[in-house]
């Protein structure tokens, strides 16, 4: 079943957003150049500029980006070269 976007729907509803103060919250409407966020765990809600507001990362992407990277880290400390990285030392 492929079900319809309403009308002046935005792909970015539903969303992490952060807001200027670093504030991150659930993009949960949009009303002309007002975005309304709303803390992901709950909580009252805020608005801001729209174009104020910019899309967090999924959270899930940047911990793996993050592991892989401490991983690398780890391994240099310890003297062990990436098989796949020529350029290491």
């Amino acid at each position: 079943m492929n079900a319809q976007r309403p009308a002046g729907y935005d792909e970015r509803i539903g969303k992490l957003h952060r807001d200027p103060k670093g504030r991150e919250g659930i993009l949960t409407d949009i009303l002309g150049t007002t975005a309304y966020l709303r803390p992901e765990r709950g909580g009252r809600e805020w608005y801001v500029p729209l174009a104020d507001v910019e899309p967090v990362a999924d959270k899930a992407e940047h911990q793996e980006t993050l592991s892989v990277k401490l991983a690398a880290v780890n391994k240099r400390s310890r003297g062990e070269r990436d098989p796949l990285n020529h350029l290491s030392g």
